[in-house]
C-alpha cells in the first residue's frame, strides 16, 4: 500500500527542509518537496533530490565491519555482529578509563546530522555522564561564534522581511547553492525594484544573476567593511539620531575611522577606490538596505573582526529603522526555540573536563605532552578525513598504532579506512528526529518512515546500547525523541504538538524590525562600536581589520587558494555518489584567471598540480574570469579514496585559527600552481 511520510531534512542547511517522501510496500520510491511547509514551498535543492540515491547505494554499509589489516587507503573489513561490536568498542573504552580516565575518550562528530534528537542531543547526554573530552566543534562558525562571545554582531531580521528591501547585499553569500529557499524572496524584492549586490572573492552563481558582483581579496572583507564606513562617516552619511539613541563608542569608532587611509584600505582588500565610494554611498542612502552575511566571511585568520565590521554597518546608517534592513542572518528557531543546556545536559560533564579543538585534531592526536592522550576516538556525523585541513599531518596522526578509532557512518568513508570498527548508520528516513532551522521560525519533527536497512542503528540507538554496556545509569541518555523535545523546548512552545505536527512555527509572527529600537542583546542593549568586554579582556575594543595569516603574505605561495561549495554536495557528502562522481570528472577543475595562466605558461584543460609546504593536489585546469588576478579556486567534498591518487584541496589548507573562537581558516591559503608534469 502507498502512503507518504513527511520527514524533515537534517541536512547542515539554514532552510531545513521538509519532504514528503513516497511509501510502497516498506520502500521509499519517491522524494518531493512539501508545498504546505512556509520554507520549503514545494522545491528541494538538488542535494536532497539525490537523497534516495543515498538510502539505497549499492555501497551503502548495512553491517558492523571490523578492520582485518592495516590503517589507512585500501584498508579491508571483515563483517561481525553488533554484539561483538559493542562488547570490542566498550571493552577498548573500559581499558581507557582505567588507565588514563574518561577524558582519554573523544567524540568526533559535526553537523552530518543536524538534528535535534540524532545529531546534538542524545549523543552529548552520554558522552557529558561518560566524562569524555569535550569537543569544541568549531570547524565551520568558530570565528562567528567568538565575535558573539562579545557583541550581537549577527542576530538579524527573518527572511521574510528581505521582500521589503530596495538594496541586498549578500556577503561572502551564495544562497542558490547554499540556502536556495531565501531566493524565492529576492526575486520578489527584485520584482519591488530591488538592487542586488554580492561581495564575494568569487563570481558565483548567485553574482551571475545579480546587479553587481564586487570581488574581494579573500581574508579582507573587514578592510572593504572599514572603508565603505569611512566613506559614509567623513561624507556625512551616518544616521546621527539612531547612532546617538542606540549605540555605544561612536566616537571612539569615528576618530579610528578617520585615522584609517581609504587607499591603504582599497590596496588592502583589492577593490578600487571608486568602487568603494559607489558601494557605501549605494548602501548608506538607500532605504532600506539589507546585509546577508555568509559564514565563509569567518574563514580567515580576522574572521571574528570581520564578522564585526560588517555588523557595523546597519548601526552606522541606521538601516535596522525599517522593515527589510539591517543584517538578515541566520538566528532561528535551533537558536531561539529550544534550551541546549536541557538538550545537551552541559551539566553531566564533571566539574574541569577539557575541550579539545576538532580542527587541532592531529595536533592532539600527536602530542606526545597531551594528558591523558587520546586512546578512543568516537567519530559519527563527519568525515574528517576529507574535510578537515591539513590532510596529510591528519592521516598520519589516524595511523597512529595505539588510537583505536570507532566510525559511525552509512558508507566506508575516507575516515572509516583508519577506523578499527565501522558501525552501520540509519539514514534520515529510518529514525525518529527532530529539526529545528536555524535559517527559519519553524521546526519538525520525523517519525520513522522506512524500516532501517539492513543492521543500520542510528545515532541515539547506539550511545543507548553502549551506555548500557557502560553502566551508564543517567535517566537523560536513554530519553526518546518526544521526550528530549518535552525536555528541550522553551517555554509557550507545546511539544505534544510538535511531536505531532510535521511542522510547527515556533515564533507566531517574524520578526522584521529585531533591532529598530535598540535591544540588541549586548549588556547596555545598544550596539557597542566600543565593547568594554573586549577591553576588559586586554584586546581591541573597537572594530579593526585583523590580518589573514597568509593570503595577504610574500613568499613562494604567490596565489590565493578558495576552496568553495559545490551545490550537489554537502561539504562530502553525497561524493561518493555515481552522479556526483561523473560530475567530479565534468566539473573538477581549478578555475584560474587568464593573467595568472598566461604568466606560468599554462592551457586551459592541462592538468596542474597545486601545492605549498603542506601538499598537495592534482585537477585539470580551466581558465575563467570568475576569479580575480591572484586567486584560484575549486569545489571540496570530492572523496581522496576515489579520486585516482589525485588527492584532496585539504592537502594543502591550513590549521590556523580565527581569531577569536578558534574557527578553521580554509580560506586563508595561499599555494603555487604548475604543470602536474613539471
Amino acid at each position: 500500500m502507498t502512503h507518504i511520510a513527511q520527514v524533515a531534512c537534517p541536512h547542515d542547511c539554514p532552510d531545513s527542509c521538509l519532504m514528503d517522501v513516497t511509501i510502497d510496500g516498506g520502500t521509499a520510491v519517491k522524494i518531493t518537496a512539501s508545498k504546505e511547509h512556509p520554507f520549503t514551498r514545494g522545491a528541494l535543492c538538488a542535494k536532497v533530490n539525490k537523497l534516495l540515491d543515498r538510502v539505497y547505494a549499492p555501497d551503502r554499509l548495512l553491517f558492523p565491519v571490523k578492520r582485518v589489516g592495516p590503517k589507512g587507503p585500501g584498508a579491508q573489513f571483515a563483517r561481525i555482529s553488533w554484539d561483538e561490536a559493542l562488547t570490542t568498542i566498550s571493552t577498548r573504552m573500559q581499558q581507557a578509563i582505567a588507565a588514563h580516565g574518561p577524558q582519554a575518550i573523544l567524540p568526533y562528530s559535526y553537523r552530518g546530522n543536524n538534528g535535534v534528537y540524532q545529531g546534538n542531543g542524545i549523543d552529548r547526554r552520554f558522552f557529558h555522564a561518560l566524562g569524555a573530552s569535550t569537543l569544541a566543534r568549531t570547524i565551520c562558525a568558530g570565528g562567528l561564534y567568538g565575535a558573539l562571545a562579545y557583541s550581537d554582531v549577527f542576530q538579524g531580521f527573518a527572511p521574510e522581511g528581505l521582500v521589503e528591501s530596495k538594496l541586498i547585499l549578500f556577503w561572502a553569500s551564495n544562497p542558490l547553492n547554499t540556502g536556495m529557499h531565501v531566493w524565492p524572496l529576492v526575486q520578489e524584492a527584485k520584482r519591488r525594484g530591488a538592487r542586488v549586490v554580492v561581495i564575494d572573492p568569487y563570481r558565483s552563481r548567485t553574482a551571475r544573476v545579480s546587479d553587481d558582483h564586487v570581488f574581494v581579496r579573500p581574508g579582507t572583507d573587514a578592510a572593504l567593511a572599514l572603508a565603505m564606513m569611512k566613506v559614509i562617516e567623513e561624507e556625512g552619511l551616518t544616521d546621527r539620531e539612531y547612532v546617538r539613541q542606540y549605540t555605544m563608542g561612536y566616537d571612539q569608532f569615528a576618530a579610528r575611522l578617520r585615522s584609517l587611509s581609504l587607499a591603504e584600505l582599497a590596496r588592502t582588500c583589492d577593490v578600487l577606490m571608486p568602487k568603494i565610494q559607489e558601494l557605501a554611498r549605494t548602501y548608506a542612502t538607500t532605504k532600506p538596505a539589507a546585509i546577508r552575511i555568509g559564514v565563509g566571511i569567518q574563514r580567515c585568520g580576522g574572521g571574528a573582526a570581520a564578522v564585526r565590521a560588517v555588523a557595523c554597518l546597519p548601526a552606522l546608517t541606521g538601516a535596522w529603522r525599517q522593515v527589510g534592513g539591517g543584517l538578515c542572518n541566520f538566528w532561528g528557531a535551533m537558536f531561539t526555540a529550544q534550551d541546549l543546556r536541557k538538550t545537551m545536559r552541559f551539566d553531566l560533564s564533571p566539574a574541569g573536563t577539557r575541550e579539545l579543538n576538532m580542527v587541532r585534531l592531529a595536533e592532539h592526536l600527536l602530542d606526545p605532552t597531551l594528558d591523558p592522550p587520546i586512546s578512543v576516538l568516537f567519530n559519527y556525523n563527519c568525515n574528517p578525513a576529507a574535510s578537515l585541513p591539513d590532510q596529510p599531518a591528519l592521516r598520519r596522526a589516524l595511523q597512529r598504532p595505539d588510537l583505536f578509532t570507532v566510525v559511525h557512518d552509512s558508507f566506508l568513508t575516507d575516515t572509516a579506512d583508519y577506523a578499527d570498527i565501522v558501525l552501520p548508520a540509519t539514514s534520515p528516513l529510518e529514525h525518529e528526529d527532530a529539526v529545528l532551522a536555524y535559517g527559519g521560525d519553524f521546526g519538525s519533527f520525523s517519525h520513522r518512515a522506512i524500516a532501517p536497512l539492513g543492521e543500520a542503528k542510528s545515532n541515539a540507538e547506539v550511545f543507548q546500547l553502549l551506555g548500557k554496556a557502560l553502566g551508564i545509569t543517567e535517566p537523560a541518555v536513554y530519553a526518546s525523541a518526544a521526550e528530549l523535545m518535552a525536555d528541550s523546548l522553551k517555554r509557550g512552545l507545546s511539544a505534544e504538538e510538535f511531536t505531532k505536527r510535521p511542522f510547527m512555527k515556533t515564533r507566531p509572527t517574524p520578526d522584521l524590525l529585531p533591532r529598530a529600537t535598540g535591544g540588541f542583546a549586548t549588556p547596555s542593549g545598544k550596539f557597542e562600536f566600543y565593547c568594554e568586554k573586549l577591553a576588559h579582556d586586554g584586546l581591541d575594543p573597537l572594530p579593526s581589520f585583523v590580518p589573514p595569516h597568509e593570503t595577504l603574505s610574500d613568499g613562494p605561495y604567490p596565489l590565493n587558494f578558495l576552496p568553495r561549495k559545490h551545490k550537489d554536495s554537502l561539504n562530502s557528502s553525497y561524493g561518493h555518489l555515481p552522479v556526483m562522481r561523473r560530475q567530479e570528472h565534468e566539473a573538477r577543475t581549478l578555475e584560474m584567471h587568464p593573467q595568472d595562466a598566461a604568466a606560468r605558461h599554462l592551457q586551459d584543460g592541462m592538468e596542474v598540480r597545486v601545492f605549498n609546504d603542506r601538499g598537495a593536489f592534482l585537477l585539470p585546469l580551466k581558465i575563467s574570469r570568475n576569479v580575480a588576478p591572484g586567486t584560484v579556486t575549486t569545489f571540496w567534498g570530492w572523496w581522496d579514496k576515489l579520486s585516482g591518487g589525485k588527492g584532496n584541496v585539504n592537502n594543502v589548507t591550513s590549521t590556523k585559527l580565527t581569531d577569536l573562537g578558534g574557527g578553521a581558516t580554509f580560506y586563508d591559503c595561499r599555494v603555487q600552481v604548475a604543470s602536474s608534469e613539471w
